[in-house]
């Protein structure tokens, strides 16, 4: 049984390795069939139904139940092309997740455990900066080894997974990386990854600043205590070279998708760095993610594809019983109201990228400014999810480090709601000197 088992989820694995590739494919052959793409990787989330936890299996239940009523209920009014939609809108989403999934074989260090792990406020600094950069290419991976290090020798304290869960999330309104960009770029069609990142690193600055005189403030000890990751300089080559790699390909390439762009990057990078580092080795370590990291994906598979369904859905009842638009003219005052409910949203439990999937479409159709659309998506993953009850980041530091949840959402709602006010400051400075008054 586990023999079967286990030859079930290699093969369901690469599957899924093969829906990265044939999800650029798609994005850059316009004549490939995208459903044949939809079906092989609902057919790899099916083989992997028995690895999804009770909770993700319930929402991908829900979703795939409104979004296949609205799919029906569109299609019996007339209108057609639902079908379709619901079976391929997330490709290119699952792609670069997938993709993204190869970086970890060349993240961060976690060192020895023998290195004295320095204290202060310069220490709270380089962990913030660090996990934050790291993350912002290798995602919760990067939280992984900061937290396994801080805490080889004594438990992690809550002042190191407030630092490790703020500043990791809040790269979610810069990089390219996260699933919050490809959600932005998605359902915000013309929206400029560069005008995105011109905004978001500047604010993700201010929450990493936010972030350091929090935690270095007099309540908190000035941070003499806080013990930090002992983070070299010479590591942080990986995030500025897979950055860079995209805007550079972006540029010379202007026509490419970005999620098409990162999910051919993320690979090739990884493979040439590690036939450098370890040679032969690397078709080894390449299969070991395949076999080993892409089987765990199969939940997140499910939840993303499912979400597009729901997608699909909302546009089908949008469609036959003509809803109307919840805003006659999208703004920087709608664009605030549209992060705020949504980070609201997020800390009753509800995860953005669901909100972000029906929400984005139906605003979309008032032909805002693609970018103060985007920005209003990505705010509340940056801020909300930080006091996410649900939000895997809080889950698995919790359940790994045994932080207490109650404990961490107080103290991250209050950074949430700083970051919240200054996110809608922004939007109002973007529409003041982009698109000019209104």
């Amino acid at each position: 049984m586990w023999a079967a088992t286990a030859a079930t989820d290699r093969v369901a694995a690469w599957l899924l390795a093969s829906v990265s590739a044939l999800a650029v494919a798609g994005e850059l052959v316009p004549a490939w069939p995208d459903w044949i793409t939809g079906a092989i990787c609902w057919i790899a989330c099916a083989m992997l139904w028995h690895k999804v936890k009770p909770l993700q299996r319930r929402v991908v239940l829900l979703l795939l139940a409104f979004g296949g009523a609205g799919v029906a209920v569109g299609t019996y009014a007339g209108h057609t092309g639902f079908f379709n939609r619901a079976l391929t809108q997330n490709l290119p989403l699952v792609g670069m997740l997938l993709a993204v999934s190869f970086l970890q074989l060349i993240g961060a260090q976690p060192g020895t455990t023998e290195e004295k792990l320095s204290t202060g406020r310069g220490a709270l600094f380089r962990t913030l900066l660090g996990v934050h950069l790291f993350g912002a290419v290798i995602n919760y991976s990067a939280v992984a080894i900061f937290a396994d290090r801080l805490s080889a020798r004594t438990r992690l304290t809550l002042d190191q997974a407030t630092a490790l869960s703020q500043s990791f999330i809040i790269g979610a309104v810069w990089s390219p990386f996260y699933g919050a960009m490809a959600v932005a770029l998605t359902f915000a069609p013309g929206a400029s990854l560069t005008r995105l990142m011109s905004i978001g690193l500047p604010l993700a600055l201010i929450g990493l600043t936010v972030s350091w005189f929090t935690l270095s403030s007099r309540r908190h000890g000035y941070a003499r205590e806080f013990a930090g990751y002992p983070l070299h300089l010479e590591a942080l080559w990986l995030p500025f070279a897979l950055v860079v790699s995209v805007l550079v390909i972006h540029e010379l390439q202007p026509a490419w998708p970005v999620l098409a762009i990162i999910t051919l990057t993320a690979p090739i990078l990884t493979a040439l760095t590690l036939l450098v580092r370890d040679g032969g080795l690397t078709g080894a370590a390449l299969r070991r993610v395949i076999d080993v990291r892409l089987p765990e994906m199969g939940g997140e598979m499910a939840l993303f594809m499912s979400a597009g369904v729901l997608s699909a859905g909302m546009a089908g009842a949008v469609a036959a019983f003509n809803l109307g638009l919840p805003f006659a003219h999208f703004g920087a005052t709608e664009a605030g109201i549209t992060a705020t409910a949504m980070t609201l949203a997020a800390w009753l439990g509800f995860h953005p990228v669901i909100l972000g999937m029906v929400i984005g479409p139906w605003i979309a159709q008032l032909n805002p400014d693609p970018n103060l659309l985007a920005m209003s998506l990505l705010m509340p993953w940056a801020f909300g999810l930080t006091a996410c009850p649900l939000g895997n980041t809080i889950l698995a530091v919790h359940t790994r480090y045994q932080i207490s949840t109650r404990d961490l959402l107080n103290r991250n709602r209050l950074y949430s709601f700083q970051m919240l006010v200054l996110g809608i400051v922004v939007l109002h400075i973007y529409e003041r000197i982009t698109i000019g008054p209104v």
